[in-house]
């Protein structure tokens, strides 16, 4: 007599919006738990010019509190403004000690010429540019934050203008109990000829208070690198998917790219192509030890986001079915979905979204396993 096998699929609840708000534009969240079970969505907004614009140097950053884990949701909040201009590509995580770190990319505001040019200030055109990269930090779980500290620079990389990002991108972080954190990022060594971007690796052993450049993790002499997710396995695997355009910066095809090390970090694999289309990617290592990873898309038919869950090793990640998320958006202006686990065992994901009335927000859905 044959015992049956259950089969678990996933299927979404509900979708809901967590910040729109007319004229604004807001994208690219993040969302993580705080130790007192808070939820906090990080989102950029900035006035609304009618079109996307990823590198707007009137970026700041916003947060959504939600009590009841994730029912409901409060107005948002500033989180912190750049001095010099803008705040692009960034990452939040909650750490071992309790505190949340935000790591941010940013452009900054400058005069389009000398003042010399102009007979008064108020005649000054500005332009913006590629800016130098920091992190803040919240000890009260995201009511205040610390003043921004610049990272260091890397020692084999453009550093700032031209390069589009210095060593800090929307990412993962992989922190261990004893302040270890490991930061994976992107990076160019020559900007102004159009280099592509590498992956590269910071350490903190102190719990982000400071840095230490580890090196490159994944490179090729024609493919473009950014955006990387990180997890650990229980085998001590430390796996990254990393956004890819094969033939370089403009190639409009886009995978997750794969990267592992079996020694804490110290040497990496050769990469290699996943199945996993879109970008960018995000992984959730859920209670039960398996990754659940989402993906952005940007396709016709499918302008959103898809999930798959995979083993706690990662090795079906291309065999793993994927699951749609959410796919209506009006245009290629969405996804960069985040994900985290709630107290029932749903995952919400965010994403950014563009609605039939121009305006983008931010939205979430609820998937359950059945």
């Amino acid at each position: 007599m044959f015992s049956e096998i259950a089969i678990m699929t996933w299927k979404v609840l509900e979708h809901f919006t967590v910040y729109r708000e007319q004229n604004m534009y807001a994208a690219h969240p993040n969302v993580v738990r705080t130790t007192t079970g808070d939820l906090l969505v990080i989102f950029h907004r900035s006035p609304f010019l009618g079109h996307s614009n990823h590198s707007n140097p009137l970026f700041n950053l916003y947060l959504c509190r939600s009590l009841d884990d994730g029912k409901t949701w409060s107005d948002c909040k500033l989180v912190t403004a750049d001095q010099y201009g803008g705040i692009i590509d960034f990452g939040t995580h909650t750490l071992p000690d309790g505190s949340i770190f935000i790591h941010a990319a940013t452009v900054e505001l400058i005069p389009a010429l000398t003042q010399k040019n102009h007979e008064s200030i108020e005649e000054i055109d500005w332009v913006s540019r590629p800016g130098i990269p920091f992190s803040i930090k919240s000890f009260d779980h995201g009511v205040s934050w610390d003043e921004p500290k610049r990272f260091p620079k890397i020692p084999d990389a453009t550093w700032g203008n031209p390069a589009e990002h210095s060593g800090i991108s929307r990412s993962g972080l992989l922190s261990f109990s004893d302040g270890r954190l490991l930061l994976p990022s992107k990076a160019t060594e020559n900007a102004a000829k159009g280099s592509p971007y590498f992956g590269m690796l910071r350490e903190s052993k102190d719990m982000g208070d400071t840095w230490e450049y580890c090196g490159r993790i994944i490179q090729d002499p024609i493919a473009h690198f950014s955006e990387p997710a990180i997890q650990i396995t229980p085998s001590g695997r430390i796996i990254a998917l990393y956004r890819c355009h094969p033939k370089g910066t403009l190639d409009s095809a886009k995978f997750l790219a794969l990267v592992y090390s079996d020694d804490e970090g110290n040497t990496w694999s050769q990469w290699e192509k996943t199945s996993i289309e879109g970008s960018p990617g995000h992984m959730l290592k859920l209670k039960d030890g398996r990754i659940f990873v989402t993906v952005g898309t940007r396709w016709e038919g499918q302008m959103g986001c898809l999930a798959r869950v995979l083993n706690e090793e990662a090795s079906d990640i291309d065999s793993s079915p994927n699951i749609v998320v959410r796919s209506d958006s009006v245009s290629r202006d969405c996804g960069y979905p985040w994900a985290v686990e709630l107290n029932d065992g749903k995952v919400l994901v965010v994403y950014y979204y563009h609605y039939q009335d121009g305006n983008r927000g931010i939205e979430a859905s609820i998937l359950e396993e059945s």
